[in-house]
């Protein structure tokens, strides 16, 4: 929504805010203030602004105030206000005997809720600690309709987070966060996190406190959120599945591309790696493990087993409706293994192969004359890059000492491997 297209602030000046010809109300500057009937009868004082909010309307509607009186804070509703005047440093209202304050299901405090908190901005894909919160009037109605706050950014020569002021950010995109068990807590995720690209959410990711990470973590969908922990840089990556629950860990390694997993587990110490195993299913668990048993500068350390394999004797036909079973993992394949009877790698197919011949051509039919290109688990990177070269090919299957496909290493893992582009990274498995 275009701020400078609102109409103007309910009572608002231009001493408090205006952005674009829009006048805007600070929420933090209201606080403290003296609120009285309109015969002049002290009410108390404004300790806080109540918004109903299920996280879905764009601009929450206020509902009421919450006065501190003595000891004992009261509600005032939103019917009863007056005069709400920036200007003047007292708020109006009907006299009459009002209730005391208790939070209501989808209330929210403005002031004791928001400010201070973190909260991610879903146009810009940036992550702001509010500090201050603007209210104006909607068709008459009053809501909240702003946001401004710090940044989180990093320093490029120490690594060190900062935060420095951010803009108005308008309220349609905001995503906040709130303490576990409290109303602020959304139980569904804002609609723009949901248009992010998974580099956009790994960059969110890294920039959230650990309660705020966890919170959008376990919001999502457990798919995206893996695919987002692919592209986080590896220390980020090891913070965020330390501080994550080992069931929770678990549940988003299972989404991970295997490799990418094994990448994920092996910067770990090995009681933290080794309880998040532990919640995984039997069969992902022993895959995991044994690929873990190979240092990264193995070609075992860095394949991924996700692995089509078919037979001579399939039609094509066959072997595409096959692929349509690996759609997730569509980034992972580029060729078929094709096997003989005993599982041996016979030869490795590309998929340009498939789609330029008969749906009902039998497979046997396709096999190159010459071997297929392979690498054992135990070949050294250097080995692996020598084949992709010699062979121009985007992958290279790995075998077992029995000659059968256990895995493919892609162009893309190579540069995983690489660290910077210069040199290898040679970290033994369980070194930490």
């Amino acid at each position: 929504m275009d701020l400078s297209k609102m109409p103007e602030a309910f009572g608002a000046s231009p001493s408090v805010g205006t952005r674009r010809g829009l006048r805007l109300t600070s929420v933090s500057r209201q606080i403290g203030k003296l609120i009285s009937s309109h015969n002049a009868d002290s009410v108390g004082e404004l300790a806080d602004i109540v918004v109903r909010w299920d996280g879905q309307d764009p601009h929450p509607l206020v509902t009421g105030l919450v006065a501190v009186t003595g000891a004992k804070s009261i509600f005032i509703p939103i019917t009863k206000l007056v005069s709400f005047s920036p200007e003047s440093p007292v708020i109006k209202v009907e006299a009459g005997k009002f209730k005391s304050w208790e939070r209501l299901s989808g209330e929210l405090l403005l002031h004791g809720d928001f400010i201070g908190r973190q909260v991610v901005d879903t146009d810009d894909v940036r992550v702001l600690r509010a500090r201050d919160l603007f209210l104006t009037s909607l068709v008459g109605q009053l809501r909240l309709v702003a946001v401004t706050g710090k940044k989180k950014f990093r320093l490029p020569e120490s690594g060190e987070d900062q935060e420095r002021e951010g803009d108005l950010v308008d309220w349609a995109d905001i995503h906040p966060f709130g303490d576990p068990g409290s109303e602020l807590r959304l139980k569904v995720p804002h609609q723009g996190l949901k248009r992010l690209r998974p580099s956009e959410l790994a960059d969110i990711l890294e920039q959230l406190d650990k309660e705020a990470r966890d919170e959008l973590t376990s919001t999502m969908d457990p798919a995206f959120v893996a695919d987002a922990i692919e592209e986080m840089e590896p220390d980020e990556v090891e913070e965020l599945l330390v501080d994550t629950d080992p069931i929770k860990a678990a549940a988003l390694i299972s989404k991970m591309e295997p490799d990418e997993a094994v990448d994920a587990l092996r910067d770990l110490g090995r009681a933290e790696a080794d309880e998040i195993i532990s919640n995984l299913s039997p069969i992902l668990a022993d895959q995991i493990k044994a690929l873990l048993e190979y240092p990264e500068v193995m070609a075992g350390g860095f394949m991924t087993t996700t692995l089509v394999k078919v037979g001579m004797d399939d039609l094509v036909n066959d072997v595409i409706e096959k692929l349509k079973l690996y759609s997730e993992h569509s980034v992972d394949i580029d060729a078929v293994a094709i096997i003989d009877s005993d599982g041996v790698l016979v030869d490795d197919l590309g998929l340009f192969d498939l789609i330029v011949v008969s749906p009902d051509t039998p497979i046997r039919e396709l096999i190159h004359e010459s071997d297929p290109v392979m690498v054992v688990a135990e070949d050294l990177i250097r080995d692996v890059v020598q084949k992709l070269k010699d062979s121009r090919r985007s992958s290279v299957v790995v075998v077992d000492d029995r000659m059968r496909p256990i895995g493919r290493v892609l162009a893309d893992d190579i540069i995983d491997a690489l660290e910077g582009g210069s040199g290898f990274r040679f970290k033994m498995p369980w070194t930490r």
